[in-house]
């Protein structure tokens, strides 16, 4: 038996046949390739926060470098500070130094002291710590605990305990009564610890 296909039906099966292929090409191979392209709507954020992330870091890694190079100047400055710590009896002089320095911008005679040797404070510092007892007006005493604290390196007063020197009992019988007070002031540097060299 033999088949006899008219023009127009074979014109419909090749349009059917050409449907059918575009419609697998387009399910199969274009409709997957493009959704491989594109991100699901749960990363299109989180891929967002991260391109300003980089944003960011590419316009601050200049100022990052500025910000650098003013914290080392800081640290630097910083530890031209403190009492050196490579030589303890170099600490302990430059330390008596700066006391005694204090007392003579206020007049003041220091009459006792003593200096401790340095103790470990925590991993990075020792401390080192002079008591003395004086002698002074108040004014005196003041004068020179606050020059302690303008001191040109990083020196603290531990502790002061101030007490009159004399108690009155009654007023003088001649002239003014001459205030005076005893203090014992216990003045700490923190010294750092010398980095140890590897090698």
């Amino acid at each position: 038996m033999k088949l006899d296909i008219r023009e127009k039906d074979r014109r419909a099966i090749l349009i059917l046949a050409v449907a059918i292929g575009i419609y697998v090409l387009v399910s199969y191979v274009l409709l997957p390739a493009f959704d491989k392209l594109t991100l699901p709507p749960s990363r299109v954020s989180e891929t967002e926060e991260q391109l300003k992330k980089y944003r960011r870091a590419l316009i601050r890694k200049g100022h990052y470098t500025e910000q650098l190079q003013q914290a080392r100047k800081n640290v630097a400055e910083a530890e031209a500070r403190f009492v050196r710590g490579d030589n303890p009896t170099l600490a302990s002089v430059e330390l008596q130094t700066m006391v005694e320095e204090a007392a003579k911008k206020v007049s003041l005679e220091l009459s006792q002291r003593n200096v401790s040797p340095a103790r470990k404070k925590d991993d990075s510092f020792n401390e080192i710590t002079m008591t003395l007892t004086v002698e002074a007006t108040p004014s005196q005493i003041f004068g020179f605990l606050a020059e302690i604290r303008n001191a040109p390196k990083y020196i603290t007063v531990r502790s002061a305990q101030i007490a009159p020197a004399q108690i009155l009992t009654e007023p003088p019988k001649k002239g003014d009564f001459l205030k005076v007070i005893r203090a014992n002031v216990t003045i700490a540097a923190a010294i750092p610890v010398p980095a140890r060299k590897n090698g």
